[in-house]
């Protein structure tokens, strides 16, 4: 019966009607057989008896004007309201006063009268109802010496008050959550649609069904995956055996616990069904998602087509320039006249040999997978007798270059393989050496060796040549990526994956905010069990 304000309650108001006519027919028969309540007609049984008739007859003259709408909605509520208060207030009148059941007649009254009207409309009423009943008890005060209804009508005069507030109050509040509620609808009914338009567009298959396998929901994905191709009508294949008895077999033994969360099909082609529980209203459910395998497999194939073609052509571009020196060097060979001539083409022969050689032993040892035979080891210590021998190694060359430790730790314990190791720090150097080198070519290169906040040891080498340029450090560990006419590009891709191998990660730190020179790569390595708590101690000590 309650609406929101403003609008027009014809529902509400038939309803109203409907109880006025039985309020009607009660009091008329009460002034016709005399066995209502005692308080009836007790003042002037004619007038109420007149008033009961009019009251019946009024009611059934709005029941009329309601069929027939002849008025529109907003007056015919003010002429029931009116009818209400001056029928009842004759039969309170004529009965003595408004006490016992007139009184919660007027109540009910003016409590309709807040639901149809509400707002300011049915405080008016009200008001109305409050002047009358007073009205009433002065006059019975006057006309009756015994009389006593001051303090009773002023009671349901608040009362009549309060019922409209009250009813004003509720109103609002139910139109707040009915208005509430339908913006809640809309907003499922919207999600609703929203999540069935992202179900029908998703490459992967969606099947809901009971544990016994009858199928509520299918989209077209899991039905071309299926082998069914357009969607059948509705009363057949509404059973998960009927599409693939061995999802269904699989979806069952996942219920009963005897079988893995996801199984792998081959019919009609490779399928992986993963099996989710929801549970719902109507029961628990089977979310059943389906991967076309054959699909990612054929990514896959591409994906590994596209690398090899890289692959190719990248050592295409590395040989195609060794190969026409050696050929070139090779034609000129036997017109030599010289000695001098043919050592210097055996040389460039042979030079060019072995780039060739170096780039196919690069290439075959990024190729397999790195075997990993880890030991516990120092790598202050090691570091410091990396840092010697390569600096022998230097001195023995003629090179001026230097090299530094500088520790932040006493011990680093770590596991690792020193083999790999090795060939990380050796290739770091090595291109630091044909990339690192500052204008006036004395190379010097810093080790730094520290604990991180993550638990693992930071490994640094940094060099003092050019900085790297921006454009080519996304690239630079990339395989067969190379700014050195002698490089073969697999030097720092090589050392990465060693790095992975070993549980490590090998990067290029980002460069100084003070814009000088120099490059740092960061090796991370973990830290041994037992020494993340001891050595970042002493870390945070030195600190």
């Amino acid at each position: 019966m309650i609406q929101p304000a403003g609008t027009e309650n014809w529902r509400g108001l038939r309803l109203a009607n409907a109880y006025r006519l039985l309020l009607a027919l009660a009091l008329t028969a009460a002034a016709l057989t005399d066995r209502g309540p005692a308080v009836f007609g007790q003042a002037d049984a004619s007038l109420f008896m007149v008033t009961a008739w009019a009251y019946l007859f009024l009611a059934m003259a709005f029941e009329w004007l309601l069929e027939l709408r002849v008025l529109p909605f907003r007056p015919q509520v003010h002429l029931h309201t009116a009818g209400d208060l001056a029928g009842l207030m004759l039969v309170a009148h004529a009965s003595g006063g408004p006490e016992g059941p007139i009184a919660l007649a007027l109540l009910i009254a003016i409590g309709i009268a807040a639901v149809l009207h509400g707002g300011r409309a049915a405080i008016g009423y009200a008001a109305i109802g409050v002047l009358l009943v007073l009205g009433e008890a002065i006059y019975a005060s006057w006309t009756q010496a015994d009389a006593d209804h001051l303090t009773n009508s002023g009671f349901l005069g608040a009362a009549l008050l309060l019922i409209a507030v009250l009813v004003i109050a509720f109103e609002r509040r139910a139109a707040l959550w009915e208005h509430q509620s339908h913006a809640r609808e809309r907003e499922v009914r919207y999600l609703s649609e929203l999540a069935l338009r992202v179900i029908e567009q998703t490459d992967n298959g969606i099947i809901v069904s009971d544990p016994e396998g009858r199928i509520e929901y299918i989209n077209d994905a899991a039905r071309q995956m299926l082998g069914e191709g357009e969607a059948p009508d509705e009363t057949s294949h509404d059973r998960l055996p009927d599409l693939h008895p061995g999802i269904c077999e699989a979806l069952r033994a996942w219920y009963a616990g005897r079988g893995d969360q996801q199984r792998d099909v081959d019919r009609p082609h490779r399928l992986r069904a993963q099996f989710h529980r929801i549970e719902t209203a109507l029961g628990p459910r089977a979310l059943i998602v389906l991967l076309d395998l054959s699909a990612e497999d054929e990514r896959v194939r591409r994906d590994k087509l596209a690398a090899l073609g890289r692959l190719i052509a990248s050592i295409a571009h590395e040989v195609r320039n060794p190969l026409s020196s050696i050929r070139q060097a090779a034609e000129l060979l036997p017109a030599s006249g010289t000695s001098a001539e043919r050592e210097q083409l055996t040389g460039i022969i042979t030079r060019h040999s072995d780039r060739i050689n170096r780039l196919v032993e690069d290439v075959l040892g990024a190729a397999r997978a790195p075997v990993v035979h880890t030991q516990e080891i120092d790598l202050v210590e090691w570091l410091d007798r990396f840092a010697d021998r390569r600096r022998e190694a230097w001195k023995a060359a003629g090179q001026p270059f230097t090299i530094q430790l500088d520790a932040e730790v006493e011990h680093a314990p770590a596991r690792v393989d020193t083999t790999h190791l090795w060939q990380v720090m050796d290739n770091l150097c090595d291109n630091a050496e044909r990339h690192g080198r500052p204008a006036e070519g004395n190379l010097a290169v810093r080790l730094r060796i520290a604990a991180g906040r993550d638990g693992r040891w930071q490994l640094q080498l940094c060099d003092n040549g050019t900085r790297i340029e921006a454009t080519d450090r996304d690239a630079l560990f990339e395989p067969f990526y190379t700014t050195h006419s002698q490089g073969t590009g697999l030097g720092l891709f090589v050392s990465r994956e060693l790095a992975l191998a070993n549980r490590g990660e090998l990067t290029l730190a980002e460069p100084p905010a003070d814009g000088a020179d120099g490059n740092c790569f960061r090796l991370s390595l973990p830290m041994a069990e037992g020494a993340s708590a001891t050595e970042t101690a002493t870390t945070q000590a030195r600190d």
